[in-house]
């Protein structure tokens, strides 16, 4: 083995799931991005244009049903799963979602792909508004409540993703195009008179990962601790998470285009019980093996290189759960010595098959709670808290009773980092929080029992305009951002103090207080 390669690979796998049907291959890429036009309904996809002028507030709903549709044969919410290589470009928790659609909000990915998958774009991903620091990305979104942090990636981490490749109906961003006679701005025909066609138009809908099915977020440049009272060594870390738990977007109910109002309103799909991912007969479950590679870190005279599987608990929907074994090869000689890792979902466990694989301090003072009063809507209490050290990212807790009468305390979190910063580098502290507001009352049930909370008697059509005005107020009451924290800390010390460090947020509603401590390297130095 050369001398560069490395000393520790640190592995931390979660709950897995398959990257193909039974009987299919995993979608591959185009050679040039795929044309957005192509998602309309009446080109052969799933998704329904809106209309260039809107009368009513149901109209906005046509754009929700569905709000995602396969990239291929978009009119059936079946697809096959694809895999998609990349660079995590942004990563952050959504503040926007439309409940009624949505048991959580999303935690959504932004990833840059390999030039090999760059045909996995659609043409609305290249369209300028929806490039992400001046590149067109892949997003990948999956509920928080389905999807823990801990697999979450951070900027510049290496991903191999598997999951359902869409078409986000929901932001159509077109432009108009004109009739072929009356020469009017229209959007399709539905804007014309009858027998008129609609030229020119332009949709812009982005291409998703939405939900993925498997992460692998491959992080390199940092260490581990691999025994008791050991020392950190450069490691590379691996989070592997894959669920057949897609939240909301991942639900056949959910998904399947409605017939009416009527349909969209009161679809009984919550709580969830039609996940696509273990939908039989052939549940893309346990239909191929998830295969990944754990590059090695260059470490001068390193040592024979080691790989630990940190156990975490293994999800399952319904059944008791299975976890799945490891199978991993070793190429150590060449320029790009790495672990070879396959997860064997397709493998009976004692003749079972398996269900998934799991394996791998912070405090808020809060200066101003933002919570409004709005009339006629509630305002729950509580905040929502994300941060990430070098890449890390962790929920911070207790925060679920901030108020109004919450100005000035100070709220303890108990999240802790261990964290290897190989010298000349950094340490790099970012948070995020958010108010929660009335949306966030809205999440996982049908929309037309959120409109029966605000005052719609189903037998009394006239009840009808009151609580439509109150649900969208109750809509509109978005999550207030708390702002955020970004903090670097550089050799000699890395912030190491006996006392805590405090940082305002950017628009000043919280200050985190956090202490940074040292450990022993693999020399021994403090």
């Amino acid at each position: 083995m050369a001398n560069r390669t490395t000393m520790a690979v640190n592995l931390s796998l979660g709950v897995v799931l398959l990257t193909a049907l039974s009987g299919g291959n995993v979608a591959q890429a185009a050679s040039a991005p795929v044309d957005s036009n192509s998602a309309l309904i009446t080109n052969g996809g799933g998704c329904i244009p809106p209309l260039i002028t809107q009368t009513s507030p149901f109209d906005q709903l046509r754009v929700l049903n569905p709000e995602w549709a396969p990239v291929v044969n978009g009119i059936s919410p079946i697809s096959r799963p694809l895999v998609v290589h990349g660079t995590a470009v942004d990563s952050h928790v959504s503040q926007i979602d439309f409940p009624s659609n949505h048991v959580n909000f999303d935690q959504n990915t932004d990833i840059a792909l390999d030039q090999a998958d760059s045909g996995f774009l659609a043409t609305g991903n290249l369209f300028p508004p929806n490039l992400v620091e001046g590149k067109p990305v892949l997003e990948l979104e999956w509920e928080t409540g389905s999807y823990p942090a801990w697999a979450w990636a951070g900027v510049g981490d290496h991903m191999v993703v598997v999951g359902r490749w869409i078409f986000d109906c929901g932001h159509p961003s077109p432009i108009p195009g004109h009739g072929a006679v009356s020469g009017q701005p229209c959007l399709t025909a539905f804007d014309l008179p009858a027998g008129e066609q609609c030229l020119g138009a332009i949709f812009n809908y982005r291409s998703e990962m939405h939900p993925p099915q498997a992460v692998a977020v491959i992080r390199s440049g940092g260490g581990a601790v691999l025994r008791e009272e050991g020392q950190a060594v450069p490691a590379t870390r691996a989070d592997v998470y894959v669920s057949g738990d897609g939240g909301a977007a991942g639900d056949a109910c959910v998904v399947t285009r409605k017939t009416s109002v009527n349909a969209i309103l009161g679809a009984p799909c919550f709580p969830l019980a039609l996940p696509l991912a273990q939908l039989p007969p052939n549940a893309p479950l346990n239909a191929s093996d998830l295969t990944f590679d754990v590059p090695l870190p260059a470490v001068p005279g390193g040592r024979d290189p080691v790989l630990r599987v940190m156990q975490r608990p293994t999800p399952s929907l319904g059944t008791p759960p299975v976890p799945a074994r490891l199978h991993v090869i070793k190429h150590l000689d060449g320029p790009n010595p790495h672990f070879e890792v396959t997860v064997q979902m397709t493998q009976p466990v004692d003749g079972t098959l398996p269900t998934g694989f799991a394996a791998t301090l912070l405090a808020v003072i809060v200066n101003n709670p933002l919570k409004p009063a709005i009339p006629g809507v509630p305002s729950p209490p509580g905040w929502k808290m994300q941060a990430n050290v070098n890449g890390l990212w962790q929920v911070a807790s207790g925060l679920g009773q901030i108020d109004v009468g919450s100005a000035g305390q100070f709220i303890p979190s108990n999240v802790v980092y261990d964290q290897f910063v190989p010298r000349g580098g950094t340490l790099h502290l970012e948070a995020n929080a958010a108010s929660r507001a009335c949306v966030d009352t809205l999440f996982g049930q049908r929309l037309l029992d959120d409109l029966i909370r605000f005052g719609f008697n189903p037998l009394n059509p006239a009840t009808l305009p009151g609580a439509l005005q109150l649900g969208l107020t109750c809509v509109s009451a978005a999550e207030l951002d708390a702002g955020t924290v970004d903090a670097v800390f550089g050799a000699p010390r890395y912030g190491v103090s006996e006392s805590r460090h405090e940082v305002k947020s950017s628009n000043g509603a919280y200050t985190l207080a956090f202490r940074i401590e040292r450990g022993d390297d693999d020399d021994g130095e403090g």
